[in-house]
């Protein structure tokens, strides 16, 4: 302990420092009782069976002793370390937080004179060859030491006993990097500490650098393996977690690595029977704190899967109990242990749902599973972040090379645009140490929160089933509840229409908030089942086809529960319906995966239909690739007629904001609130849009395959031009924000002093527009996109039509200065009513400026940077022959001023160029 006796400790290092042998330094350990004077004992199970570790407890000074089973030498155990409080990433996943370094990592105890050494065995490098290759691996890839800890007396049971929470609070940096360091021990508590038959949950708080009072969670577990379980091989074209090692064995043209996928141990108990029971279910307790208004979803959304098992002949592999507080159901069963998979419910105002699960990382068989839903996302969670939410949007699907772009260019960063002013010095800070791989310093800014947006990083997700779906689990939300504002959906159970007579949830339509969180639940299950994402599956279906009535009610709209898909409502044009609010059960993937996962026998007739349609998977990976398939929040085999839908239910909330979305008696906040709201779905549309640009359809078949294409294919050209008219439609017009000085004159602020008091009482109206203009131009002209469409002009067979970076620079050209070359350009101009409006002045600077950063040696990563260079300084050309013609009409100061200004920054910079080039 960490203030236990100095004279024992002394004694203990004297005696390693000596060289005493391990039978004498036992003689010289105080006995027991001594060392656990005034500690308690924490009970054991309740079933009586013994636990991982024996502990005790000692309130009064945070004190913890350990004794470890007598055969502790070599065996293995994981340690799960979470930060539990004091954080923003509370209770989400140890891996979120930039300062954890590890998630479920396995470990053992070996001693060496007087300590215990915790090392953590090399798993990532072993061999299936002869003895002499094992010897040869074994002497290069050795184990790592972690950390070390005297041993304080030899337990009741015979064991070794440790200070704990010398191991667990005074050397926490370990496992939770700099969240502790600078901490105050001494004012250390020991929140909870229970012990199970495999496992030991151990919960201490204490003072952060700075005051702020922390929370750490350590799981410590030894979970049984089962004897008969055969690890499956995974295989890249169906989606699971995998545990993966490097066999030294393997030469010539076999790939070293072997994965074995994650899946329960589930067999059925009579295997000549078309449909059996299982021999052991996987079962799943609903916690107590679920609320009964939503106990009927949350059980469909987990016995939803029986279905797929059902396919492949184990009827009720998955059983739902449902714990009772009222009853006493199951109330005997503790969540933390881990021989139960509890569905845990909780409300921390963070609106998020996780299904994390654990492996034996030697044959991938899972052991643990639960999950946690917390509901705060139903209160529109998105409305108040709008800075935060609007920078992640901007930058969906933005990969690293272009991420290190932006981070060496900050002007051109959406983050950096739409953060508040005073937050811009600690945009930039977290910006640099990302890419330099360091922790930044300072809190983190609200347009770079990780809430609302993380650079999706695979590994990260596949080690811990990342599942960052917050922002568009509250977004979904805030969609509807403004829906019903605008009468697209019912507004009371007793309206009319398809909810008539449907009881309400929270305020909302169970028809909608039931099979929502139905999904949610679903999708969530599915990771516990081993499943990872699969970001295609909501692009299987045409977007008419989704809204139609061969649909409705009928056909999930979604190939699998593991994509993220978007609330889908509506405006009607004649020519669709409305179809389901969200996907309505598992589809044709999940069944799929399910069957390739737990089928006995050989796979290879399940993976023959890979080339299926809806079989198609992209992983987390391809969420920064190529593929507009391969998105989140989308919707719809041509996502661009899904955006267009989007485009319009702005338009509708707009055209009704001020009458019938504010209702009388409330604030004018809300309007504001929700016109905001409404620039984040348009940026979203746009973004939506710009993945086409450049885009190539990837896929994962093998050569032979029956229906295979090749891997890679450029998406036809006339989609590539719809988009980019779609963004310079809906990003560069000032008609597409819909703004008028009477909605002006109402977006208010409420400034309560404890929430928004730093919101601006006057709209900014120029920086909200421009931000999202700048994340629009940046989302069309970066390092990814040139090359990308660079590529795809190789890609696409000679004769054939292509877009050339060329083109997509002259219609970006070309939108935004259109009103140069009009006819009427300057007809009426006056220093009240400009030729060139204010906003749109502002954009073209921004246009401006890029071209001339391009053109004169801005850092372009990549091969394209000699082609970005010339093409930008014959666009400048091109604009400057265009300003000088417009300058010659009769126009106003402000339009002059402008003009003028721009013909001298682009003829400055042509020259500066060309005398650096010479």
């Amino acid at each position: 302990m960490i203030a236990h006796s100095h004279r024992v400790l002394l004694a203990l290092l004297a005696g390693v420092a000596c060289g005493c042998s391990a039978a004498h330094a036992e003689d010289e350990f105080p006995p027991f009782e001594q060392v656990s004077d005034g500690f308690t004992a924490i009970a054991g199970p309740a079933d009586g069976t013994a636990g991982l570790w024996r502990v005790w407890r000692r309130d009064r000074d945070a004190q913890l002793l350990g004794e470890l089973p007598a055969d502790y030498e070599g065996s293995r155990f994981y340690i799960v370390p979470t930060i539990a409080g004091g954080d923003s990433q509370t209770g989400v996943y140890s891996t979120w937080h930039p300062a954890i370094r590890q998630d479920a990592r396995q470990h053992y105890w070996t001693r060496r004179n007087n300590l215990l050494v915790l090392m953590e065995p090399n798993l990532a490098y072993r061999t299936s060859g002869d003895a002499q290759s094992r010897a040869a691996a074994e002497r290069v890839d050795t184990d790592r030491v972690v950390l070390s800890t005297p041993i304080v007396a030899t337990g009741p049971n015979g064991g070794p006993v440790i200070d704990l929470d010398a191991v667990l609070l005074g050397q926490a940096g370990q496992f939770f990097g700099s969240f502790t360091a600078g901490a105050d021990l001494r004012l250390a508590r020991i929140e909870s500490a229970k012990a199970f038959p495999y496992n030991v949950e151990i919960s201490l708080s204490l003072p952060r650098r700075g005051g702020q009072i922390g929370v750490v969670h350590y799981s410590i577990g030894a979970p049984p393996r089962s004897e008969t379980y055969e690890p499956r091989r995974a295989d890249r074209r169906v989606g699971y977690y995998y545990t993966n090692y490097n066999d030294r064995s393997l030469h010539g043209l076999d790939e070293p690595v072997v994965r074995y996928i994650h899946r329960w141990h589930v067999e059925p108990a009579d295997p000549t029977l078309r449909l059996s029971p299982p021999k052991r279910p996987i079962v799943y307790y609903i916690e107590h704190t679920t609320p009964i208004r939503y106990r009927r979803w949350v059980r469909e959304g987990i016995e939803a899967w029986n279905k797929a098992f059902e396919r492949v002949g184990i009827v009720g592999a998955i059983e739902v109990r449902q714990q009772d507080a009222a009853t006493g159901a199951y109330m005997d069963l503790d969540p933390e242990d881990m021989r139960y998979s509890f569905l845990r419910w909780t409300n921390s105002d963070m609106g998020f749902a996780i299904g994390p699960s654990h492996a034996h990382p030697d044959t991938g068989e899972i052991y643990e599973a639960d999950i946690v839903m917390d509901e705060a996302f139903l209160d529109s969670w998105i409305r108040d972040q709008f800075d935060a939410t609007l920078a992640g949007t901007a930058m969906a699907g933005v990969d690293r090379e272009t991420e290190r772009f932006l981070a060496e260019n900050p002007s051109w960063d959406p983050r950096f645009v739409l953060a508040a002013p005073e937050d811009r010095a600690a945009v930039l800070e977290h910006h640099r140490a990302r890419v330099e791989g360091r922790e930044a310093a300072g809190p983190v800014p609200p347009t770079l929160s990780p809430l609302a947006w993380s650079l999706p990083d695979p590994h990260q997700a596949h080690a811990g089933g990342l599942c960052p779906c917050m922002p568009g689990l509250a977004g979904n939300i805030d969609t509807l509840r403004t829906a019903m504002l605008v009468d697209l959906v019912p507004a009371t159970a007793g309206d009319g229409g398809a909810d008539a007579g449907a009881s309400l949830l929270d305020g909302l339509p169970e028809s909608f908030v039931g099979p929502f969180l139905r999904d949610v639940i679903s999708h969530e299950v599915g990771h516990t089942l081993g499943l990872s994402h699969n970001w295609a599956a909501s692009s299987v279906y045409t977007f008419q086809e989704i809204n139609s009535e061969a649909f409705r009610g009928r056909i999930t709209h979604s190939a699998s529960v593991m994509d993220y898909t978007p609330a889908n409502i509506i405006v009607e044009d004649g020519t669709l319906v409305q179809g389901d609010y969200c996907p309505i059960d598992i589809g044709p993937y999940d069944y799929w995966a399910i069957e390739y996962g737990y089928t006995r026998g050989d796979t290879s007739g399940v993976l023959d239909r890979a080339t299926l349609p809806e079989h198609r998977f992209v992983s987390e990976e391809g969420q920064t690739g190529p593929d507009p398939h391969s998105r989140t929040f989308e919707l719809g085999e041509n996502s661009i007629d899904y955006a267009a839908a989007r485009i319009a239910f702005v338009h509708r909330v707009r055209a009704r904001l001020l009458d019938d979305v504010v209702e009388d008696g409330a604030s004018w906040q809300r309007a504001r609130q929700i016109y905001q709201s409404t620039l984040n779905t348009q940026l979203g549309a746009c973004i939506t849009a710009s993945h086409w640009i450049g885009g190539a359809h990837f896929n994962r078949n093998v050569k032979g395959a029956e229906g295979s294409a090749p891997p890679l294919t450029p998406v036809a050209v006339d989609r590539q031009r719809r988009a980019i008219a779609f963004i310079c439609d809906n990003a560069f017009r000032d008609e597409a924000f819909g703004l008028t000085p009477e909605i002006l004159a109402h977006l208010g602020t409420d400034q309560w002093w404890d929430s928004n008091i730093n919101d601006r009482q006057d709209w900014p109206v120029h920086d909200a527009v421009f931000g999202v203009q700048s994340s629009a131009l940046t989302a069309l002209v970066n390092p990814m996109r040139i090359g990308r469409v660079l590529d795809n002009q190789v890609r696409t067979p000679a004769g054939e039509d292509a877009l050339s970076v060329p083109e997509l620079l002259g219609a970006v050209r070309e939108s935004i200065w259109s009103e140069l070359d009009a006819p009427e350009f300057g007809a009426g101009a006056s220093d009240r009513q400009p030729a060139i409006s204010s906003m749109r002045r502002h954009l073209q600077g921004e246009h401006v400026r890029r071209l001339i950063e391009l053109g004169t040696g801005l850092r372009w990563p990549g091969s394209a940077a000699g082609t970005i260079q010339s093409l930008a300084r014959a666009e400048l050309r091109t604009l400057l022959a265009t300003v000088e013609r417009a300058s010659q009409r009769r126009l106003d100061t402000a339009t002059l001023a402008h003009l003028a200004d721009m013909r001298e920054r682009i003829t400055r910079a042509l020259d500066a160029a060309y005398i650096r080039r010479d």
